[in-house]
Formats: C-alpha cells, structure tokens, sequence
C-alpha cells in the first residue's frame, strides 16, 4: 500500500462505515492486518485513536511528547502495566504509535463509578505503583521537572495555545486570572518545592484501566516522568469530582468527592498549595 492508498473507516452507532479516510502506514497494516477498527471517542485529546481488537493506534502531530512515550515504556518494561510499542512511524511530521491493547475497564465505567470504595481504592493502587518506580534512571530527567513545565507553559501562552474554552470555570474571570499570561506569572512566582517521584503527568480516570479489583494498565504516557507527588494527586481528585459529580454524565451523579477519602489511602494530608498549583498548572496545557 502507498501513501495515496487509504484504510477507511469511522466509528459511527457502533457501525463501520466509509465517511472518513484515515492514511495508516504500510508498516502497520503489516501487524494490524485485515482486523476491522473503531475510533474512541473518550477523552479530550486530539490524538486519533483507532481501537482493534488487540491493538491500539495512535496517529498526533509528532511532538517531544509523543518520543517521550516510547521512551518511558521502554523504560518501564514490568514495572508497571502498560502498552507494549509495537510500531511508531512518523511520517509528514505526524506519528503512527501502534500498542497492545489493555485489558479492562477504565475507571469511569459505570462499574466503578458506581462502587466508590472500590474505585478510590484503584485510583489510589494506581498511584502508590507509581511511587514505588525508581525514578533514578528514568531516560526523561531534568534538573527540575517543574522548571521544564513551566518553560512548556510559557511557551504555549506566548503562543496562544491555551484553550480557555477547556478550563475550569472560575480559572479566568472575574473571580480568577485575568489572562493565561496573568495565571502564569502567578505559578512562576507561588512555585512550591518539589517530592519528587514517577508521575503519568495526566493521571484522569479515562487513562487508567482495571479488571474487578486490580490495576490492569495505564494509557497515554507521553508525559511520564519525574515530578511532584502532586501533580497526579491534583489531577486525580479533579478527575475523580468532574466524573462522580455528573460533569461528563449529563448531571447523572454518582457520589460526593471529598479529597481525604483518597488522600487517606495514600498516606499523605492535604497539601492546598499544591493541589491549587497543579491543578492550575494543567490549565496551560
């Protein structure tokens, strides 16, 4: 097959159809082979995700992101379940990452969302595993994680990369930042130290997969790496509210989220600094 040859197909009532034309390299075609495919819809990246039965294929813009994602599952090998790299492509600065599929659930199913102690018990699993990773030899290193992040996060600001229809409600306006330049300045000058420890960098329950009551895998790695303890911790209690309180189920509410129910079986007291910082931190990306 050559670049002008297209594998068509779209998700659309659980039906394949022709509407879209999606270009995969031949090189993963030879894996994938005639297995038919699905596109995920869940979650707010604007990756292309093709879902088949045993594989899952990634098409991006190449970015460091998306190098940094073979790399940390390289790394990783056993120490955390997660994907296998079967095949990544770039071609025409877009990247083709083909990867096992994970088994499971993620954990804002109904299944989970509908058992709070269970699913405060994997969220918590999930990231006391990370913590447990030897960040020593990770491939990703900085002097400090939170300096590059922030060089990320001023780079996106200077050029409007910032999508302010995605943030949170009273992030911008009158009772918050003016400007995403007015938050950035704040976190450049409020920055806390940092614990330093393996981080999935967007640790949201869409990304983190389960089987009854174990951990079966963690998805969309490109921003693993060393960090702060709670730059996964903010993220997961943000998580763990927008789903259980109805925000992504039209209103369908499942439980009240408060942040000791996690933070309890993490070991750790609430830190408000940080958790505002990394929360808002991750306005900017």
């Amino acid at each position: 097959m050559n670049k002008t040859q297209l594998h068509e197909s779209i998700l659309n009532n659980s039906q394949i159809t022709m509407e879209s034309k999606i270009y995969i390299p031949k090189s993963i075609l030879q894996i994938t082979g005639s297995q038919k495919f699905t596109r995920d819809e869940v979650g707010k990246s604007e990756s292309t995700v093709l879902m088949f039965p045993d594989y899952v294929l990634k098409i991006q813009k190449h970015t460091a992101e998306t190098d940094n994602e073979v790399k940390i599952i390289s790394w990783l090998k056993d120490s955390i379940p997660c994907p296998q790299i079967l095949k990544y492509e770039i071609e025409n600065d877009t990247s083709y990452t083909l990867e096992s599929r994970i088994k499971g659930k993620m954990l804002c199913d109904e299944e989970y969302l509908n058992n709070k102690e269970l699913l405060l018990d994997l969220v918590a699993d999930g990231i006391k595993s990370l913590w447990k990773v030897d960040v020593t030899a990770c491939p990703v290193t900085e002097v400090s994680p939170l300096t590059k992040r922030l060089e990320q996060a001023r780079y996106n600001v200077e050029h409007n990369l910032v999508d302010l229809d995605d943030a949170e409600e009273d992030t911008f306006g009158p009772q918050g930042f003016k400007d995403p330049m007015d938050l950035l300045l704040w976190l450049e000058n409020n920055r806390p130290e940092e614990d330093i420890v393996l981080s999935h960098g967007d640790f949201c329950l869409p990304n983190v997969f389960a089987e009854g009551k174990q951990i079966t895998g963690f998805i969309d790695l490109g921003k693993m790496g060393p960090a702060d303890r709670w730059n996964d911790v903010a993220i997961a209690i943000r998580s763990l509210d927008h789903n259980a309180s109805g925000f992504y189920t039209n209103g369908k509410k499942c439980f009240d989220v408060i942040p000791e129910m996690l933070l309890e079986r993490l070991g750790i007291k609430m830190d408000f600094h940080k958790n505002k910082y990394y929360k808002l931190l991750d306005e900017l990306f």
